[in-house]
Order: structure tokens, then C-alpha cells, then sequence
């Protein structure tokens, strides 16, 4: 960082005796006000005990004057004690006076602890009383209690800053606190300079130092940028306007102003060329206009850094964003009822997408994006609100639509007909997942699995009062020819239910740890997928066995996540494997091994223990792993066969994932801010 050359190396407390402060003090007033631009009033207090206050007219050596009552009063400065306001509000009354000149007479003594209780009760008397505030500002730092200093400098600068130089003291202070990395109280003091000393010839280069502390380290933007922004248009003839021209761009973009963005980084990147920066500035300019839609545009971008950077940062980060290029996200603006997307579900070459704020279709037949209206009218228009979906199941024939409060929506393709099943007539609420196949519909809920078998007008619910269910709140459901696997909410349980005897049961994976929670459930092929996290461990990762649950392993994905939704938020997909076989390098030929001239039946072989043949591998399959921050390729052909790319977050801004499905070569993930799809060919 630039700023800390602009602090001195070594800090030096201050040796002053105390009876100089009071000369200091009153030398400065009488000094500084002849440099005021405002109308300067006298405060005069004679030995009396009486006292004048006027419109100060000027002084000489022995005589001052002052305007007062309309006459101009010349009177000798022997004798009277004069002070000095901007404010006419600010003049202080007898019995608060008395106390600061005591104050100062027990300076001049050496009496400071004394002193500063004087001024105390001044400033308790008459809390407006700036130059009592003043004389305890100078107090405390001396004693090196700065954040005092501050405050009373503060008090000094709000009421009558024109008659107090305290430039030089909060410009220690800051330069003190910055030293210290102390950051806030830095800018604090330099910011008084800034507000009430415009005219200062520190103030060019103090508007750089206070904005990059702003930026860079209090991530204070809203403050630090238009302070930027002033200090390079007021001089631009110092090494500091580099850095400030570069960040006023990245600050743009981070703030969403896209095009100012785009054009003031392209100035910088014009006019330093052998930036430090000039890489980042082109990468930046790359994020923008990924977030204009100008996909090709912001690859060309990245491509070049790529290309041109050895920086292994710079080169990542110009990685990511050609990940990101890969993304297309769809939002409320391409008709999507809302932003937030917590389900989606395929049908051949249409997409149902569930949102807090009803359904609705698309059909993404080559790669287009066609919204189909009559459909997801009749599904929302069927409650009394517009129902808050949570699951969804379509075919050919049928969409079934669960919510979040209104239970489950019927509806026939073929005959337009809408069936709800209410919770005002004893079906579930919130109604988590659903799964079908051609002779049963199940639904997860909060309270208990719901049945339907097709050509039957009964809807069963399986719950803990009236079965064998190990639990009622279940999260989501696999549905197998011969099983139904279901996660619950609790996590520590999975229930299974056996389609032939109709009867209940829980199943405990040995693979996996206690206390592990069921995200997501998939088959492909001969095997069944899942996803889990680990909360007490602070894992996660997915899981695959046969389709009885046997034979299983578990892969650690993640571990120390501490965010409790980057650790839950954890979705699989799968598929046959049918990509060419490519031999490893090198990798000798096979050897055919010549048949054994031992006969079958030698007494020699039939003394031996016969072997037992190990389990064929599993069927190898392609997944698909989607995570908040990451989405996987994996072939499990080989343990090292993994590919990843950014979710698009450039795009998005921070995201949760909710949903993820593979369909007519692209990946759809939903996610809390639109939905994003990806080619995976």
C-alpha cells in the first residue's frame, strides 16, 4: 500500500511543560483568527470582573478593538483577557470563564491533573465552551490517551473550528493510529481535517490517503469512492492517482455501475499500460461484461490475460471467468415468476420451474427459451394465492405440484383438469417431494408419506400414529420397482418402505457416519446416489451402492466448511458412462496366459481351498455434483477423473443451490437468484 509512506517512521511524545500550553493556546487564538474567513467575535474579560463581547476589529502591539453596541471600543491589552468566537452562541457565561482561567493559571503552575478538572466543570457549566475543549484535547496527548484527544478535537472542530489550528494535532493522531493499524481512528482524524479545513495544502494528498483506507481496509465504498473520485479530478499529479483511478473502476463494478465501470477502467488501462494493476483491470472489465450478457466478449478478455499473465493468481482468476462463460442464467427478466427457484423438473424437452411465486414452463427445445403459459395458468389460478411450490413431478400425461402450505395440485394434460388435495380436506400442507412411476404417486411431508395408487381414488398417508413409519417429517423421496426410500428432516433416520409386503422398515448405511443428514437421493443404472453433510463434522460428500443399499462407499467431497448452507447444499446426478476407454500411456499390451497343462481333476487341485471370487465393480457411471460454490464432472472409471467450473456467480452474486437435473445435454441448476444451465456435451 502506498499510504503508509505518507506516515513519519518514528513517533516522538511530545516534550512540553504545561504553563507553555496556556501561551500556545492563547498565541494560536490571537494568531489564527486573523486568518478567518467568517466575522470574529472578542470575548473581553476585565480584571473587574466585567466583560465585553464584540465584533473583533483588529490589534496592535498595546491596543486591540472591538465593535460593540454600534461604537468601535479601543482598549489596551493590558489588563483584559480576550477570547474568540466564530459563533456568537459559542460565548461562554461568567462562572464557566472562571473555571478555564483557573484551568490555565493551574497550567502555567504545573498543576495538570488540577487543570484538567477546571476545565472539566468549564465545559460542565457551558458545554459549548471550545476552547476548554481545546486545553483538554492538548491534556490528553500529551498523556497518549489519543482517543480522548479525539474527541475533545472533535468537540473543537464542530463548534469553532476557524479559531483552532488543529490540523497539526489530528494529523499526529491520525498518522499515530495508522501506524497502529488502526484504521478507523485513522480516518476519523483525517476526515475531521478533510471536512473542516478544506483549504489545508495537505488536503490533495490526505483525500487519497483517507480513501484508500476507506476501500481498502474499512470496506467503507460508499464513503471512500466519491472521495476518490474528488481527489484524482483535483490533482492528478501524484503517484497515488494510479492506484485511485484503478480501484474508482473496480469499485464501479462491484456497485453495479456497470458502463461507468467499463469506461473508467479502459481509461486506466489506456493511460498506464505497465500497470501492477492493468491485468486485474482487464479481468474486471471481463466480469462486467459477463454480467451485460456480452459472454464473448468477456472470454476474448480472459483469453488474452490468460495468454499474456504468468501471475498463477491472475491466470486462475482468468480461469474462472472462461468457467463462467459457460454459464447462462435465467431470471424474473426472461419470465421466470421469481428470482428464487427452490424445483425444477423435466418433461422430454419442457421445464417445469417452481418458485415462491407459482410455476411455470419452458420449453428449451434447441437451446431456446420459450415460455408456455396455458399450463402454469391453470395451476396457479387454482388456490386462493398463488401457491409457494416445493416440489414438482411431471410426464407426458401429468404435472403434480407440491406447496408449501396448500398441499398438492393435480394436473391433467389431456383433459386441462386441476384436482388440489388441501390440507381443509385432511392432505398434508407442505408437501416436500414427490416422486411417481406408472403405478404409484408418493409424497414427502412434514407429516408422514403420502400414497396414491393410480386408477384408486385414495390418498393413504403413512405417519407414526397410524403405521410403522420410523418418522413423520420427511424430506425427500427414491422410488425403485420394489422400494421406496425416503431422508428425513432429522437426518439420523432413513425409512424404507417394501412395495411387495407393504411393510416399514429403516435402513443404517455402515459407510457413512452417525449424524449424518440424507440431502438428495438418484439412481443410474444399477446403483443408487445421494448426497449428505456432516454437521458435526463439518463434512460433506455423496454416497453410491447398489440398489439394495449394499455394497456401498462414501466420498468425503468437503471438509471444515463452516457455513452450515455451503455445507447442505449439496445435489448428485448420474449416468451410464459410455465415453471411449483412452489407455493410459504406455501402458503395456495384455498377455495371454497359456492354458494350464495340470489336468481339471488332479488330486492336487481338489486338495486346494477353492478361492472366492471378489464382487464385479460397479457399473461406471458419469456424476454430477452441483454445490453452492463449485459444479463437478466426475467419471468414476478412475478416483482422479474429476472436472470443476464455478457456479455462475460473477453473473448472480452469491448463490444457493436448490435443485439440480441433467436433461437433453445440459445441467439446470436452481438456485436462489434465477436459473442457470449449462452445455455438458
Amino acid at each position: 500500500m502506498l499510504y503508509p509512506k505518507f506516515v513519519k517512521q518514528t513517533h516522538r511524545k511530545k516534550q512540553k511543560t504545561h504553563c507553555l500550553f496556556a501561551l500556545i493556546a492563547f498565541t494560536g487564538l490571537f494568531f489564527y483568527q486573523h486568518l478567518a474567513h467568517s466575522q470574529q467575535y472578542a470575548i473581553v474579560d476585565s480584571e473587574n470582573g466585567d466583560r465585553l463581547t464584540g465584533v473583533w476589529r483588529g490589534a496592535t502591539d498595546t491596543h486591540f478593538e472591538i465593535e460593540y453596541q454600534g461604537q468601535i471600543l479601543r482598549l489596551p491589552l493590558m489588563g483584559h483577557t480576550l477570547s474568540f468566537t466564530s459563533d456568537i452562541a459559542n460565548v461562554q457565561d461568567r462562572t464557566a470563564a472562571k473555571y478555564y482561567r483557573n484551568g490555565l493559571a493551574l497550567l502555567e503552575l504545573g498543576l495538570p491533573e488540577l487543570a484538567q478538572r477546571r476545565f472539566e466543570s468549564a465545559i460542565e457549566e457551558f458545554p459549548r465552551y471550545a476552547a476548554a475543549h481545546y486545553q483538554l484535547g492538548l491534556l490528553h496527548e500529551t498523556n497518549g490517551d489519543n482517543a480522548k484527544a479525539l474527541e475533545r478535537f472533535r468537540s473543537v472542530a464542530i463548534l469553532d473550528a476557524a479559531n483552532f489550528d488543529l490540523v497539526p494535532h489530528l494529523q499526529e493522531l491520525g498518522n499515530a493510529a495508522l501506524a497502529n493499524e488502526a484504521y478507523a481512528e485513522a480516518v476519523d482524524s483525517y476526515q475531521l481535517i478533510l471536512r473542516h479545513y478544506p483549504e489545508q495544502t495537505s488536503i490533495p494528498e490526505l483525500s487519497y490517503i483517507t480513501g484508500f483506507l476507506l476501500v481498502e481496509e474499512l470496506e467503507d465504498y460508499d464513503t471512500g469512492l466519491p472521495l476518490l473520485e474528488s481527489a484524482i479530478q483535483q490533482n492528478s499529479d501524484t503517484l497515488f492517482h494510479e492506484k485511485a483511478y484503478f480501484l474508482i473502476g473496480k469499485l464501479k463494478a462491484k456497485n453495479n455501475q456497470l458502463e461507468d465501470a467499463l469506461h473508467t477502467l479502459q481509461g486506466f488501462i489506456m493511460r498506464y499500460r505497465e500497470s501492477e494493476w492493468v491485468y486485474e483491470a482487464h479481468l474486471i472489465r471481463a466480469e462486467v461484461n459477463l454480467k451485460l450478457g456480452r459472454t464473448a466478449e468477456a472470454g476474448n478478455q480472459a483469453s488474452q490475460v490468460l495468454e499474456a499473465s504468468a501471475d498463477e493468481t491472475i491466470r486462475e482468476h482468468a480461469k474462472q471467468i472462461l468457467d463462467q462463460t459457460r454459464w447462462k442464467v435465467y431470471t424474473v427478466a426472461d419470465g421466470l415468476p421469481d428470482n428464487r427457484v427452490p424445483v425444477i423438473a423435466s418433461d422430454d424437452t419442457r421445464l417445469w420451474v417452481g418458485t415462491p411465486n407459482g410455476v411455470m414452463l419452458f420449453d428449451t427445445t434447441f437451446n431456446n427459451w420459450i415460455p408456455i403459459e396455458e399450463g402454469p395458468e391453470l395451476i396457479n389460478d387454482a388456490t386462493v394465492k398463488v401457491p409457494d411450490v416445493t416440489a414438482i413431478a411431471a410426464n407426458g400425461e401429468e404435472v403434480w405440484v407440491g406447496t408449501r402450505s396448500q398441499g398438492a395440485i393435480h394436473y391433467n394434460k389431456l383433459t386441462r383438469e386441476i384436482q388440489i388435495y388441501s390440507p381443509t380436506d385432511g392432505y398434508p400442507a407442505w408437501v416436500k417431494d414427490i416422486k411417481m412411476d406408472d403405478t404409484e404417486i408418493w409424497f414427502a411431508t412434514d407429516a408422514g408419506v403420502g400414497r396414491k395408487i393410480r386408477g384408486d381414488q385414495s390418498f393413504v398417508v403413512y405417519n407414526k400414529q397410524q403405521s410403522f413409519i420410523p418418522e413423520d417429517d420427511i424430506e425427500t423421496l427414491l422410488l425403485l420397482p420394489t422400494t421406496v426410500w425416503g431422508a428425513s428432516a432429522k437426518g439420523d433416520i432413513v425409512v424404507t418402505f417394501d412395495r411387495k409386503t407393504e411393510e416399514w422398515g429403516s435402513h443404517r448405511f455402515t459407510e457413512i457416519q452417525e449424524g449424518t443428514t440424507i440431502v438428495d437421493f438418484d439412481t443410474a443404472e444399477d446403483q443408487i446416489l445421494f448426497t449428505w453433510y456432516n454437521a458435526t463434522e463439518k463434512t460433506n460428500g455423496y454416497f453410491r451402492a447398489d440398489l439394495d443399499g449394499l455394497n456401498g462407499k462414501s466420498t468425503t467431497l468437503h471438509t471444515g466448511i463452516e457455513d452450515e448452507k455451503n455445507l447442505k447444499n449439496i445435489y448428485i446426478r448420474g449416468i451410464l458412462d459410455n465415453s471411449p476407454i483412452v489407455p493410459a500411456v504406455n501402458e503395456a499390451p495384455p498377455v495371454e496366459t497359456p492354458d494350464s497343462l495340470t489336468p481339471e481333476a488332479s488330486p492336487e487341485t481338489e486338495a486346494l481351498e477353492v478361492e472366492v471370487s471378489p464382487p464385479p465393480p460397479p457399473t461406471p457411471l458419469v456424476l454430477w455434483i452441483a454445490t453452492n460454490e463449485t459444479f463437478y464432472t466426475h467419471h468414476t472409471r478412475s478416483s482422479d477423473d474429476w472436472e470443476y467450473t464455478t457456479t455462475p456467480q460473477i453473473v448472480s452474486g452469491e448463490l444457493t443451490i436448490y435443485a439440480l437435473i441433467v436433461a437433453n445435454n445440459r445441467v439446470w441448476i436452481a438456485t436462489s437468484n434465477g436459473l442457470a444451465s449449462m452445455d455438458i456435451r
